[in-house]
């Protein structure tokens, strides 16, 4: 059975994000354990190693760090929820609707990042939030018609933006 893009970051988001066994992630989005296993390693093997960026979602700095890693751990899960939500209920909300929310994340999400302080992942991922929420609001004013195609790209190039900001 052949799966989509999504599926895969799903999987992939899955065990890095939410820190459920591959096997687990794999039952949880209806894929056979092997195909996960081979889209891990296809994925190392094209520089996205799932197992780094596990690590780097479960690494702390002490209690401060670890709070702060916890908190946008969840936050970011939160964020990843609105845009799955975003994508499904795509007929349940306005255009204008989803460009204001995919907006209002994109400004919390930099606003995270900022007061998270010091840690130059977090610093580095704090300017990649800061250009998509100015892509987000130039597309939303510009080229509104392509804000729905924009959403989906965002969604699937969350998996990208961890590996190259946690590795």
């Amino acid at each position: 059975m052949a799966h989509g893009v999504e599926t895969k970051a799903n999987v992939r988001h899955s065990y890095v994000t939410e820190l459920l066994a591959l096997s687990v992630a794999a039952i949880k989005h209806r894929v056979a354990d092997g195909t996960a296993r081979r889209w891990k390693m296809e994925a190392k093997d094209n520089g996205d190693d799932w197992d780094l960026a596990r690590t780097a979602t479960r690494r702390s700095e002490g209690t401060i760090g670890e709070f702060t890693s916890d908190f946008i751990e969840e936050f970011t899960i939160q964020v990843n929820e609105t845009f799955t939500m975003l994508k499904q209920d795509s007929d349940a909300m306005s255009l204008e609707q989803r460009t204001k929310i995919l907006s209002s994340l994109t400004d919390m999400m930099a606003k995270v990042m900022k007061h998270s302080g010091g840690n130059k992942k977090l610093e580095k991922r704090t300017i990649a939030v800061e250009v998509l929420k100015l892509l987000t609001q130039f597309i939303a004013s510009h080229h509104p018609e392509h804000a729905p195609a924009f959403v989906d790209i965002l969604t699937a190039f969350s998996a990208r933006i961890d590996s190259e900001f946690d590795g």
